[in-house]
C-alpha cells in the first residue's frame, strides 16, 4: 500500500542506481498516493516536492522559450516545460550539481517534439 509513495520518492530523488530524476513522475505518483490515502506522509512529500519545484525548477509546467542553444534553429522556439531533473551529482557531497539541471520541453507544433535543455537555456515565455 506504500508502494506508490515509495516510487514517488525514487523519482523525486532520482538516484542513478534506481531511476532517473523526474519531477513530473514524482508529482504524479505522490498525487496518486495522496488520492489513495496510501500513507500519512504522502501529503507532506507532495508539499515538499512542490516547495522544491518553486525553488529549483520554477518553469516546470509553464510556457517557455529556448535561448542560447548551440542548435541555432531551436533558439526562439516555444513550448511547455513538462519535466525537470538533474543528471549529475558531486561525488564529494552526494548533492546534485546545479548546472546539471535539465528541463524537458515539449515544443509547439504538430509533432510535439521533446527536447532536454539546460535550465540556463530556458526562459519564461511572454
Amino acid at each position: 500500500a506504500k508502494a506508490t509513495n515509495s516510487l514517488g520518492a525514487c523519482y523525486a530523488n532520482g538516484r542513478a542506481s534506481s531511476v532517473d530524476q523526474s519531477v513530473a513522475e514524482a508529482c504524479r505518483l505522490y498525487e496518486l498516493a495522496v488520492a489513495r490515502g496510501e500513507t500519512q506522509v504522502a501529503p507532506a512529500h507532495l508539499q515538499d516536492l512542490n516547495n522544491a519545484i518553486r525553488q529549483t525548477c520554477p518553469l516546470f509546467d509553464r510556457r517557455v522559450v529556448l535561448r542560447g542553444l548551440n542548435t541555432a534553429a531551436l533558439n526562439g522556439t516555444r513550448g511547455t516545460a513538462v519535466d525537470f531533473g538533474f543528471n549529475e551529482m558531486d561525488p564529494k557531497t552526494d548533492k546534485w550539481l546545479i548546472d546539471s539541471g535539465r528541463y524537458t520541453v515539449r515544443l509547439d507544433g504538430p509533432e510535439g517534439r521533446l527536447v532536454k535543455v539546460r535550465a540556463s537555456n530556458v526562459d519564461k515565455a511572454d
